[in-house]
């Protein structure tokens, strides 16, 4: 039997919905949700395998249409809102049916053009969270109103952001089912900060989990956890970021070295091979979503770079009006179109998203099956593969 370092069995996490006709009550017996990572990264194989494992599956909801319509030559005939909306309700409803009814959740950007279509049709699907980031979620309480075991949960990146959320949706009567705490220093993907913030080290992980737990506590929300993320990689993570006050903890980069990520769109094996393979840190570049974002450095990205001063912009086509925040004819690239291709693999074009620890030294990485990692964040790294990779950073 693998030798594996001891600890202290992990709390479960218990999510709840606040709407005032619901009762509805879900408990992960391990604290672990995955991060919704776009565009189409963590589907259905993926989502439910770790619900399977005692976690919380989260799938992506941004922009399914076009990778279905490019990739799987699905919805071909649909605009491009239509094929959104399509693409998310067969993602829910095929999650649901691999983790028998179990958790499922979707992740959902604000800056979305149909973010409201898309919280509706998931909501009505059947979905049991909802995780919206890229902006402040002000309306979503009215969106899902009518869906009282849909639970909701705003992404934030730091205390200000908490206060405001609860702020507003307690004054529609409506509590936040969870906060979501992402890591402007760690996290992949975009990153609600500004590039001075994440320099200048504003907003401290530590400082913001426990201020947050702090503010929700003065308000008797007590039942409402603090889920954190970025930065987080093994169990000794895990327990770390409990520590500060978190219930919780939410994972993208090191899902995606699994083998049900990106199972529907043949293995993403490219991204799997820059994950494997990168040992410098993740670099901050730009975006047509107004953000800055931490992606992994290749020949596009690069060009894109935040320290960078001058940013050619790429002439592109908008395929489907996206995002709220971007100006197709001003904006600097199509994320749509890049994404896609780093789902398809293609190195010189494909925008490969990814948190700090993808160039950290010192961390156990292999590609897994879900069931495999999973047991290793409930019970430790295998103590070989940690002596393999290194003493753990923390």
């Amino acid at each position: 039997m693998e030798e594996k370092e001891s600890s202290n069995p992990l709390p479960p996490l218990t999510l709840r919905s606040h709407h005032p006709d619901s009762e509805k009550q879900i408990t992960l017996q391990v604290p672990v949700i995955n991060g919704g990572m776009g565009v189409g990264i963590t589907g259905p194989a993926l989502a439910s395998a770790i619900t399977n494992e005692g976690g919380g599956g989260v799938l992506t909801g941004v922009v399914l249409g076009y990778p279905f319509q490019r990739i799987l030559g699905k919805y071909t005939d649909k605009k491009p809102y239509e094929a959104n909306q399509l693409a998310l309700e067969e993602w829910i409803i095929t999650s649901k049916e691999k983790c028998n009814g179990g958790f499922v959740g979707v992740n959902i950007m604000v800056a979305l053009s149909d973010f409201k279509e898309l919280a509706h049709v998931s909501a009505k699907s059947g979905v049991d969270l909802i995780v919206a980031g890229a902006g402040l979620p002000m309306a979503l309480p009215e969106i899902v109103n009518k869906f009282p075991d849909t639970m909701i949960a705003p992404i934030i990146s730091s205390v200000k952001a908490a206060r405001i959320m609860t702020k507003k949706w307690l004054a529609k009567g409506r509590a936040p089912d969870a906060l979501i705490y992402e890591s402007i220093h760690h996290s992949g993907g975009h990153q609600g900060g500004s590039i001075d913030d994440i320099l200048e080290g504003r907003h401290k992980p530590s400082e913001v989990v426990s201020a947050t737990r702090k503010l929700l506590d003065d308000q008797g929300l007590e039942d409402v956890p603090v889920i954190a993320a970025g930065g987080v990689w093994d169990k000794k993570d895990i327990e770390e970021v409990l520590s500060w006050g978190a219930q919780g903890v939410q994972m993208a980069s090191r899902f995606l070295l699994t083998m049900e990520a990106g199972l529907e769109f043949g293995g993403i094996h490219m991204f799997k091979k820059l994950f494997m393979e990168n040992d410098i840190p993740t670099i901050l570049e730009r975006s047509p979503a107004g953000l800055p974002s931490r992606a992994i450095e290749t020949p596009f990205s690069k060009r894109f770079a935040a320290i960078d001063n001058e940013v050619i912009n790429e002439p592109h086509e908008c395929p489907s009006v996206c995002l709220v925040s971007c100006d197709k004819k001003k904006s600097i690239y199509c994320i749509l179109d890049h994404l896609t291709e780093a789902l398809k693999g293609n190195l010189e074009k494909g925008l490969y998203f990814a948190g700090s620890n993808v160039g950290k030294p010192g961390i156990h990485k292999s590609i897994l099956p879900v069931r495999e990692l999973m047991d290793y964040l409930k019970n430790g790294e295998p103590v070989d593969a940690k002596a393999a990779a290194g003493a753990h950073v923390a």
